[in-house]
C-alpha cells in the first residue's frame, strides 16, 4: 500500500533559455557531486548491515498456542500504522455479511488494496474498525482520522495476536476460509510489492498462513509481517515496524527479515521439510 498523497505531481513543461556558460559548468558541477552521494547513499543501502538500522520502532509477539507461552514479547502494546493488516479485520467484518465472497479470499492472499476499498466503503468504513474491535476485544485499536484512508487504522502487536486467536476461534467454515487465503498467499502482491519478506522468508522451513503489511508516504514507512507458523498452527508471530518517512521500503522489508531470523531458534523444528 502506498501513500497516495505522496505521489509526485505533473507539471507542464515550459520552454527555457539557454544557460550562460559559466552558470552551465555551475549546474554540471552540482551535478557530478549530487551523483556521488546519492552513489555513495545508493551503496549503504545494498549493504546488508544498513537493513538493521532502518526500522526506527519495532514491535515484536511470539505465542506457542500449545504450550500457552509468550516466547518473544517487545512494545507489544505500542501503537502502528496498520497498512494492509487491516484487513483481516475487513475479513472477518465481510464475513458476517457473505461466508465464500471470493473477493474477500483475493484481498487477503494478493494483498488486493482495490478489493479492500470496496469492502471498506460497502460495510461502514471506519465503524468496521470499531466493530472488530470491540467483538475481537481489542485494546489499542482505533479507526484512521481520514474516513478513506483505512490503511492508517492503528492497532499493536499485541491486537494482531488477538485477531489471529479470535480467527482461529471461528467455526470451522469461516475460520478455514480465512486460512486458506493466508496459507495461499502468492510471492507477488496485487501491486507488485514481494510479498517474501519477515515469515515467508525467515521461517519459509515451517508451514505458515500470512498477512502481511507495508506502507510508504506521509507518517512513515511501515512494514510488518504476522501469521501462524508451525503443524497444526502452533505459533502466532507478529513482527511490526515503521522507520521514518522517506525510508527504503526495501530495507525495512530487508529489517523485518532479520528480525524475524532470530525467532527462527524459539520454535520447535518441522517434522518433515514443507514443500512449496
Amino acid at each position: 500500500m502506498f501513500d497516495d498523497r505522496t505521489q509526485p505531481l505533473n507539471h507542464p513543461r515550459r520552454q527555457r533559455r539557454p544557460l550562460p556558460r559559466k552558470v552551465l559548468w555551475l549546474v554540471v558541477g552540482g551535478c557530478a557531486v549530487l551523483v556521488a552521494a546519492l552513489t555513495l547513499s545508493a551503496a549503504k543501502s545494498s549493504d546488508p548491515s544498513a537493513a538493521a538500522d532502518t526500522a526506527g520502532r519495532t514491535a515484536t509477539m511470539v505465542v506457542d498456542r500449545e504450550t500457552g507461552a509468550t516466547l518473544v514479547e517487545s512494545d507489544s502494546e505500542e501503537q502502528f500504522r496498520s497498512a494492509s493488516l487491516v484487513k483481516l479485520l475487513i475479513a472477518v467484518d465481510a464475513l458476517t455479511r457473505s461466508k465464500w465472497d471470493p473477493q474477500v479470499s483475493r484481498m487477503l492472499s494478493l494483498s488486493d488494496d482495490k478489493i479492500a476499498s470496496t469492502l471498506w466503503s460497502q460495510n461502514g468504513a471506519q465503524t468496521i474498525v470499531t466493530r472488530t474491535a470491540k467483538t475481537m476485544g481489542l485494546k489499542h485499536t482505533e479507526p484512521p482520522a481520514v474516513a478513506g484512508r483505512w490503511g492508517d487504522t492503528l492497532l499493536s502487536a499485541a491486537d494482531v495476536v488477538t485477531t489471529y486467536e479470535y480467527i482461529l476461534a471461528l467455526p470451522q467454515a469461516k475460520r478455514d476460509f480465512l486460512l486458506k487465503a493466508l496459507r495461499a498467499v502468492p510471492r507477488v502482491a496485487a501491486d507488485g510489492m514481494d510479498q517474501y519478506f519477515g515469515i515467508p522468508r525467515a521461517l519459509d522451513a515451517w508451514p505458515w498462513a500470512v498477512k502481511q503489511g507495508w506502507a510508504s508516504g506521509q507518517g512513515g514507512t511501515e512494514a510488518h509481517t504476522s501469521g501462524l507458523v508451525g503443524e497444526k498452527d502452533r505459533y502466532i508471530v507478529v513482527v511490526l515496524s515503521n522507520s521514518s518517512q522517506g525510508a527504503d521500503l526495501g530495507v525495512a522489508m530487508k529489517a523485518v527479515t532479520s528480525k524475524t531470523e532470530e525467532i527462527a531458534r524459539l520454535l520447535e523444528a518441522p517434522s518433515k521439510p514443507k514443500k512449496r
